[in-house]
């Protein structure tokens, strides 16, 4: 029988002008009680968008965080839009390279990381290219927000979750929000149902996402199989619909898999559980360990 696992997802902290302090405080005191609990994290997941404008000093900032995060529970994360210095490769055409020179150098050199900690394999994939060929549509609102993910990516992240060890919760992460926002109703990647049918066809146990700045916990049914999303609110002043800030909490044991939603309360300080949805493990027919 597979030991209950516990992950933490936050994401578009956004330092720079939109940051909330308190809310980031409350966020790393949540996971700090957590450490010293009877269920203590095993790993903690940032879904993209750390910077406002993808500045040197916002990303400093945010490695000082990220360091502090890794202290608690082994930690991934992933760039969003705004960590992507998209003007030096517009179209595809420049410097490629330069598009994540900074995320590199402060953050981590990995744009499509994995991590595997025992009772759980993350799966990690840059959505956030910055403006490609692939994350174009028709819409000029789109330019420089879409995502999108390639062939070659998806086939990269199929490896690695068919490698993922016997009985290991398996979670796939992105930072655009993979189902339509429900204040917005905007997809947050090019080709959204094709993507998305590509993903659930993955058969990850979660998929976390952030980016629509509106938190989410839902099954969505795709030809390819169910897909339980975790998208997390912002941690920023940038929540949509003058919602409050949140973030989500996944647990999973050896046959189902939830996420909770908990929002920030001004009046404590302090995030507590709202609700939640769950679902089934794809992987529970594997052996658990």
């Amino acid at each position: 029988m597979m030991k209950p696992v516990r992950v933490l997802h936050i994401s578009d902290i956004h330092f720079g002008r939109s940051f909330v302090e308190a809310h980031v405080a409350a966020a790393e005191a949540l996971a700090v009680e957590a450490a010293a609990s009877e269920a203590p994290l095993d790993a903690i997941v940032v879904s993209g968008d750390l910077s406002q404008r993808a500045r040197a000093v916002e990303f400093r900032q945010a490695r000082e965080l990220l360091d502090r995060m890794r202290k608690v529970a082994p930690l991934l994360v992933v760039p969003g839009n705004h960590d992507a210095q998209w003007w030096n490769a517009p179209f595809g055409v420049g410097d490629r390279a330069a598009v994540h020179a900074m995320w590199r150098a402060e953050i981590g050199t990995a744009l499509d990381p994995t991590l595997r900690v025992p009772g759980v394999s993350i799966i990690g994939l840059n959505s956030a290219p910055g403006v490609m060929p692939w994350t174009l549509t028709l819409n000029p609102r789109d330019l420089r927000v879409k995502g999108g993910l390639t062939s070659e990516q998806l086939a990269d992240a199929k490896h690695r979750i068919d490698a993922s060890p016997a009985g290991d919760l398996r979670v796939l992460v992105l930072h655009h929000n993979v189902i339509r926002g429900v204040l917005s109703n905007r997809w947050g990647l090019a080709r959204p149902l094709e993507t998305l049918d590509a993903i659930a066809a993955l058969a990850p146990d979660v998929v976390c996402t952030g980016h629509d700045h509106e938190e989410r916990a839902q099954v969505t049914s795709r030809p390819t199989g169910d897909l339980l999303v975790s998208t997390a609110n912002t941690l920023s002043s940038r929540a949509r619909g003058r919602r409050v800030a949140s973030l989500n909490l996944i647990e999973a044991d050896s046959s189902h898999v939830r996420v909770e939603i908990w929002h920030y309360q001004p009046e404590s300080g302090a995030f507590r559980m709202q609700h939640d949805a769950s679902a089934p493990r794809r992987s529970a027919g594997a052996s658990t360990r």
